[in-house]
């Protein structure tokens, strides 16, 4: 794409957080450089990366490192934040990226509507393992607070462009665990601002064993604690409502992840699992258990 030159055009910074990630931080760079929109800076801040994240970053001319102890993929974030001088931030993570037109496209609802404090799209998910993709559209043109108690609709932090006044009042949440700190702050910022979210894909999020996603108990534990921390803000009974479904929903969804994995064998049985799965959807707890049982006496009879 042919980059375009324009005096009036917004600085956009897309900070990239990278720990141990060099061998896909290539990828990420290329996908920020190829973007058919100019003003852009990027910023890599790797956080206590042992690997040669350092030497990936700085092999690109205009690429801005920032080294930090490592502390966290929240307060990789917050760090960029203060090394960027954009007007618009996005956050991609090392191991995923952007697809073509993204700035722009988040750009266009940005500069169309001043008062938004972010504008979202869509995105894919690329499962390295099953070699496979997916696309994740959603359309929300309303309600955005009501429609993010039931569920992250935006999924994928590079599909997101905030404002930056939107960090002189918010940041990533860094007290552990922080593993959903990305819904967290959505959620801190619909609730008293306006945001869009648009059906263009935007960003692709790779699936692999290393991601964070992997480890399900405890992703299912952090968004329970994500939605308890609204419950002191959600006011009308419609929001109260929401809340409680988001909630029975990410059990639902969490543990049948849980349930399927440990039955096609792709993760091996655990204590948190078990635990998991009994504390928060028993039927699946029993299915398994009865799956279990059926397996061995099938095993016998061979």
């Amino acid at each position: 794409m042919e980059r375009k030159k324009s005096a009036e055009a917004p600085l956009v910074s897309v900070i990239i957080p990278c720990y141990n990630h060099a061998h896909f931080l290539s990828e990420a760079i290329e996908s920020v450089r190829e973007q058919g929109y100019a003003p852009v800076e990027i910023v890599v801040v790797d956080d206590g990366s042992t690997d040669n994240t350092r030497e990936v970053a700085e092999s690109y001319e205009g690429v801005r490192y920032v080294y930090q102890e490592n502390a966290g993929l929240s307060a990789a974030r917050n760090t960029g934040v203060k090394h960027s001088t954009g007007e618009f931030l996005v956050f991609l993570d090392a191991d995923d990226w952007l697809t073509p037109g993204a700035i722009e496209y988040n750009l266009s609802h940005m500069l169309r509507d001043k008062k938004l404090a972010y504008a979202s799209g869509a995105h894919k998910k690329v499962y390295v393992d099953e070699n496979h993709e997916r696309v994740e559209k959603r359309e929300v043109t309303r309600n955005h607070y009501w429609h993010l108690l039931q569920g992250n609709y935006i999924g994928v932090p590079a599909c997101v462009m905030f404002r930056r006044w939107v960090f002189d009042e918010f940041q990533y949440d860094v007290t552990p665990p922080n593993s959903c700190s990305d819904y967290d702050l959505y959620l801190r910022v619909a609730r008293t601002h306006p945001v869009c979210h648009h059906t263009e894909i935007t960003a692709a999020y790779r699936i692999h064993s290393a991601s964070m996603s992997a480890n399900i108990p405890g992703m299912l534990e952090t968004v329970l604690k994500v939605l308890r921390q609204q419950r002191k803000h959600v006011k009308t009974s419609a929001e109260k409502r929401a809340l409680k479904r988001g909630e029975a929903i990410w059990k639902e969804y969490y543990c049948k992840e849980m349930y399927k994995r440990l039955a096609e064998g792709k993760i091996n049985p655990s204590q948190d699992l078990y635990s998991s799965l009994f504390r928060f959807n028993q039927k699946y707890f029993l299915k398994y258990l009865l799956r279990q049982k059926y397996s061995s006496i099938i095993s016998l009879l061979k």
